[in-house]
Parts: structure tokens; C-alpha cells; sequence
């Protein structure tokens, strides 16, 4: 039954992929990839509550489903236009070295990553009560140093592991690019067992639209990377 929904979401116009995650209670999130044609906040914003209703019409009408248009989200998909607007620099390779916790003298999270043979470490406080921030504020510190950008965190969100995936990670990240452009970016990892790195993997999944990132093996991150 998931994938025949996931495929009556993928019928409808201008969108690219779609992926939905339930819990014990049923639907539990739906994210829609789209290309959004409007231009400019308004138009745009217009564009995705109708491509909400859409999605919410077309599983009420296939299957009798209820799905609260909260659980929706719509993830901007880049066309070839804007790609070619941010063209991904194939000369530039950002790979995970480690993710760790550090707990002398004190307990902190410590991410280091490398570009072009140079490796750039960023640390934070450890929370265990919010491992995931924890880690986001230590990778943005290791990012801001290749000054590729500045990065700052919207929101982030974990996805207990059920019958249907492995524990996700959900991020969201306001990028700005040194000419000034900004974005706000999307991005989600599944993981089996490295909580850290799979959080890391969720942000590269996220910038990855805007930018060219890379992970250890050398290939361009996706925007929904394999099971670590």
C-alpha cells in the first residue's frame, strides 16, 4: 500500500520523488520533492499549499485516507536552471573524517571534515538531552571554517527506527552564500547505528541542494543518502 501512495503522489504534476514514514498510528510524515514554477515568496508559498491540498485530495479520493495536511511537506526541487545558477564545483570534495564525543575533561562533540587535503574541526558542548543539536552547532563550526558560506539551524527532528525505516534524521538549514543569496535547505538521513554521523550525512543531504558536498567514498551526497 506504500508504494501504490507514493505513486499516486508521483502522478501529480511537478513533482519528482516522494517518500512517506509511518508510525504505530498510521501516516506519520510525507515528504514531496517538486518543482515549484512560481517565483517570489508569495507565488511560491501559494504553489506548495496547493500542491499540499493536492496531495491530501488524491490520497482521500484513491485510498479514503484522512491524512492531516500538517504531515505534508514539500521540499524544493532544483531544475536545470537553477543548478546551473549554483553549478556544483567538481574540483571541491567535502568528506566526513570523524564524528565523535569527546568526554575529557568535559563531554563535547567533535566533527571533523576535510576539503582539497585540509581538515577542518569544529566542537560543541554535549548535550545528551539534544545530541542532535550538539552536533549540528560542532559540524557548522567546521563548515563556517572552509568559508564556503554561513549555516544556521531551523529546526531538527528524529524519527524513532519502525517496521518501515531505520532512525532518521530530519534537518532544516538557512544557507547563505557569499554573494549573499540565501535558501533554506532540506535534508534527511537514515541510520543503523552512528547517531552523529548520520546527523552530519543529514546536513551534507541538506546543503548538497545548494552545493557541491561529498562524502567519504567521493560521491555526491543525495538528497536522500543510502542506510549508513
Amino acid at each position: 500500500m506504500s508504494m501504490d501512495a507514493e505513486k499516486t503522489i508521483l502522478s501529480l504534476p511537478e513533482v519528482k520523488g516522494c517518500r512517506i514514514f509511518y508510525d504505530e498510528n498510521g501516516i506519520d510524515q510525507i515528504y514531496v520533492s517538486a518543482s515549484i514554477p512560481a517565483q517570489g515568496s508569495a507565488g511560491r508559498l501559494q504553489y506548495i499549499k496547493s500542491l499540499v491540498r493536492s496531495v491530501v485530495g488524491a490520497l482521500a479520493l484513491e485510498y479514503g485516507w484522512n491524512v492531516d495536511y500538517r504531515k505534508v511537506k514539500i521540499v524544493d526541487h532544483l531544475d536545470t536552471e537553477l543548478q546551473q545558477q549554483w553549478p556544483v564545483r567538481q574540483d571541491k570534495r567535502i568528506r566526513i573524517i570523524a564524528a565523535y564525543i569527546k568526554y575529557l575533561p568535559e563531554p563535547q562533540v567533535r566533527i571533523e571534515i576535510e576539503l582539497d587535503g585540509s581538515t577542518y574541526a569544529g566542537v560543541a558542548p554535549y548535550d545528551e538531552r539534544d545530541p542532535i543539536s550538539s552536533t549540528i552547532e560542532a559540524f557548522m563550526e567546521a563548515f563556517h571554517l572552509i568559508d564556503l558560506g554561513q549555516v544556521s539551524l531551523v529546526f531538527a527532528h528524529q524519527i524513532p527506527a519502525s517496521l518501515a525505516h531505520s532512525h532518521l534524521i530530519i534537518v532544516k538549514l538557512r544557507y547563505k552564500s557569499n554573494d549573499g543569496e540565501e535558501a533554506e535547505l532540506l535534508g534527511i538521513a537514515e541510520s543503523r547505528q552512528d547517531f552523529l554521523l548520520c546527523t552530519v550525512r543529514a546536513c551534507l543531504s541538506a546543503l548538497n541542494r545548494k552545493i557541491g558536498l561529498y562524502y567519504q567514498n567521493g560521491n555526491i551526497c543525495p538528497a536522500e543518502p543510502d542506510p549508513i
